[in-house]
């Protein structure tokens, strides 16, 4: 069936009065700059364990008025551009700006850490040719987390589950905060499932993160195992569909052999940045196949 347009723009127009389909575009997609130079020479920050090379933008009127120090980005390669897979070479954070020579300079750095290994890794892939990406508003990250969410629970319920959101707050009169991001169920037997995605800087591996607060038996953002009977990790930073998911048990590999490595300092907590590959034992395709893993 064709797709009306203009009722869809209507429908998702529709709470933002006055919205137009530029403004729409510029919430919703990033916009890539070209880079103006690239120097690919690493130093060190302040004698810290951190390492960064450098990079510049020309200022344009497509882009000036998103460009401010510390504005941060992701470089992405050209293929990406030309119709490729979206995928993060490295992080770019802006430094200073010369309004007058209309080029603002940053530096290229790694997250998590920022080793030198790593940077140097990211460096070899970058080139000028490649794109600074710009989250304009800061939406597009979020956007693309719900995104996941919503396939995550079409994928679900089209293998037969009945498939609950958890609230993204709680009010203390109702009850207490779901540390989890779905209630999944099927034959009267309800589990808890955790949404998460790969590192975009490695997608080698899975990002098991969680918000750090001590009060509330967080003192790592790492996963807490009981937290969640299992995890689902999007693919999509791999393979470029967003109804691409992994599974796994949400166990210590040392009590099942199944299981997902423990954090080194705290043992309750899932390690953060686990691999992440389907049929290496620990992750699977769909639910149905670690649904019954005790």
């Amino acid at each position: 069936m064709p797709i009306n347009y203009k009722a869809l723009f209507t429908r998702l127009t529709k709470r933002y009065g006055g919205a137009t389909p530029e403004s729409l575009e510029s919430v919703l997609c990033p916009v890539l700059i070209p880079i103006r130079t690239l120097d690919k020479t690493i130093i060190r920050i302040d004698g810290q364990k951190h390492y960064r090379a450098s990079f510049s933008i020309a200022l344009t009127k497509e882009c000036e008025d998103l460009i401010a120090p510390g504005c941060t980005g992701k470089f992405v390669p050209k293929t990406y551009k030309d119709g490729g897979v979206w995928r993060e070479i490295a992080k770019g954070r802006i430094l200073a700006v010369d309004a007058a020579s209309f080029v603002a300079e940053g530096e290229v750095y790694c997250g998590t850490g920022g080793k030198e290994s790593e940077t140097l890794k990211a460096l070899n892939e970058l080139s000028e040719d490649d794109y600074w990406e710009l989250d304009q508003y800061g939406a597009a990250a979020k956007v693309l987390s719900g995104l996941v969410e919503h396939s995550l629970a079409q994928v679900l319920k089209a293998e037969g589950y009945v498939v609950r959101r958890m609230p993204a707050d709680m009010a203390q009169h109702i009850g207490s905060y779901a540390y989890f991001d779905f209630e999944v169920s099927k034959a009267g037997v309800t589990k808890k499932l955790e949404a998460k995605s790969l590192w975009g800087t490695n997608t080698k591996f899975a990002r098991l993160i969680h918000s750090k607060d001590p009060k509330k038996g967080y003192p790592t953002s790492s996963c807490k195992f009981a937290t969640q009977d299992f995890f689902a990790v999007s693919l999509f930073l791999r393979t470029g569909n967003i109804h691409d998911f992994a599974f796994a048990r949400s166990a210590p590999v040392d009590v099942r052999s199944y299981g997902l490595p423990r954090a080194g300092k705290y043992p309750e907590h899932v390690n953060q940045n686990p691999t992440c590959a389907i049929g290496d034992g620990k992750w699977f395709g769909t639910l149905d196949e670690v649904w019954n893993l005790d």
